[in-house]
């Protein structure tokens, strides 16, 4: 009973002495002091996992208003990528683009994970927010084109990509292909509904070639 009291006033300690620690650490970060809450943080960051890490430290930095946030954002966002942990890194990607409205590359990064999720509504939002880049700027048009190329021949083929290096997501189809035709029936409906007339033309004819059955 004494040792189960003893073992039991250690753990008390050490919660108390973590939770004191993360208290000085907001502290210091309300404070501005930089280095000094960075290196708190890397003291209380060994027992996390490298993505979880990575994203707390984006957190801290991004509270610093210190712009080194992003890339810690994105480092941990590829560390989810490769861990399948998709959810975290479209959540990251998600919070990046709140950062970032205007970067339409965040929004190509989602539009491919929810296309592995397998979330057609949030593919159809994320993929109608794009075209109104293009609506702003059509220079943008063979980017986006190209993105669709991409998506709808993942969607409709059986092959497998293992890595789109263009998109920084591992595409890994373990599923019958059938089970990805929702995408090219997403991006058929939100291209009509936007009036992309030209876009459309052009997945229609890649499509043809590629031998996808874009209207089924």
């Amino acid at each position: 009973m004494k040792q189960s009291n003893q073992e039991n006033k250690s753990a008390f300690d050490t919660e108390s002495s973590s939770c004191i620690a993360w208290f000085k650490l907001a502290e210091l970060v309300t404070r501005k002091e930089k280095e000094k809450a960075l290196s708190l943080y890397r003291l209380l960051a060994h027992s996390f996992d490298k993505a979880y890490s990575l994203q707390v430290e984006g957190d801290i930095l991004l509270a610093l208003e210190d712009e080194q946030a992003t890339q810690k954002y994105k480092e941990a966002a590829f560390l989810y990528k490769k861990e399948e942990n998709l959810f975290c890194a479209a959540a990251i990607y998600e919070h990046l683009f709140t950062i970032e409205p205007k970067n339409y590359d965040y929004l190509s990064k989602l539009i491919a994970l929810y296309t592995l999720l397998q979330w057609p509504e949030r593919f159809e939002q994320r993929y109608e927010l794009l075209l109104s880049f293009l609506d702003k700027d059509p220079a943008l048009f063979d980017y986006v084109l190209d993105l669709s190329k991409r998506i709808a021949d993942f969607a409709g083929n059986k092959r497998n990509l293992q890595e789109d290096e263009e998109l920084d997501v591992y595409f890994c189809k373990t599923e019958d292909s059938s089970a990805f035709i929702w995408v090219l029936k997403s991006i058929l409906a939100v291209l009509k509904k936007n009036n992309a007339d030209k876009l459309l033309a052009g997945i229609k004819e890649y499509c043809l070639e590629q031998n996808l059955d874009f209207d089924s």
